[in-house]
């Protein structure tokens, strides 16, 4: 699967010029899933553009609350998300749990809302240049693995980023990136006590430059892509080439 992740970008023209070129252009595969990740606001816009027009594109959240009910201002909850039309949702990106002080149990919640709704969620997870410095990158990718309940695992999308990777231009070599993949696999095997696959993405400025390289690897089951998503064409060529 290939995620764009608009993160705050994009407006109703930019969305549907995209959509209209990245549906011409891409080679559809049904192994590898398109996935539009845009902001909260255009969801609902996107969604109707893909029931349309667009059904080789799929429709993915950047954030969701963890409770259906709350009386929280600006809020958006699973059921709507499911309602727009989304059939996946990122839970946990690094940016998030910076800024929002987002904790396991809260991202847990998050988990159990959106499963509960039947969306699909990409769970992320990587450490910091400190932490990675520090020889801590397997301990920390443990706790944030934590997070999922394990009968819930196979439901999940695993998305490892390492945080200072995240829109810095600094590239993992493709070695790092197979060790903590075959790392995470086999944490996974072992929490869901389970030989059923879970998938495990890569994102961390990935580019044209990088993406088949990452993509080639057999430890490797996507790419979750930020600002080099934003422009169709490139977006195309990543995507026809991984």
């Amino acid at each position: 699967m290939i995620i764009a992740n608009w993160k705050m970008n994009g407006s109703k023209e930019l969305i549907k010029d995209w959509m209209d070129f990245v549906s011409q252009n891409i080679e559809i595969n049904q192994e590898k899933e398109c996935i539009l990740c845009p902001p909260t606001c255009y969801l609902y816009f996107t969604g109707t553009l893909i029931k349309q027009s667009y059904e080789g594109i799929k429709l993915g959240s950047q954030h969701c609350d963890s409770v259906l009910s709350a009386p929280l201002t600006g809020g958006t909850n699973s059921q709507m998300l499911e309602d727009a039309g989304c059939e996946f949702v990122i839970i946990g990106h690094s940016e998030q749990r910076v800024h929002l002080k987002e904790s396991n149990q809260i991202l847990s919640d998050k988990l159990k809302s959106s499963i509960g709704m039947n969306l699909k969620p990409i769970f992320c997870i990587g450490e910091t240049l400190r932490q990675k410095e520090a020889n801590q990158t397997n301990d920390i990718l443990i706790q944030q693995l934590d997070a999922i309940p394990s009968n819930l695992l196979q439901k999940c999308i695993i998305a490892y980023e390492p945080v200072w990777a995240i829109g810095t231009g600094e590239n993992a070599e493709i070695s790092y990136i197979e060790e903590i993949h075959s790392f995470i696999k086999e944490e996974l095997k072992n929490k869901s006590n389970s030989t059923n696959y879970i998938s495990v993405v890569y994102g961390g400025s990935v580019n044209l430059d990088n993406c088949k390289e990452i993509y080639s690897s057999d430890k490797v089951d996507g790419l979750l892509i930020g600002g080099a998503s934003l422009d169709s064409n490139t977006f195309t060529k990543i995507f026809n080439i991984s």
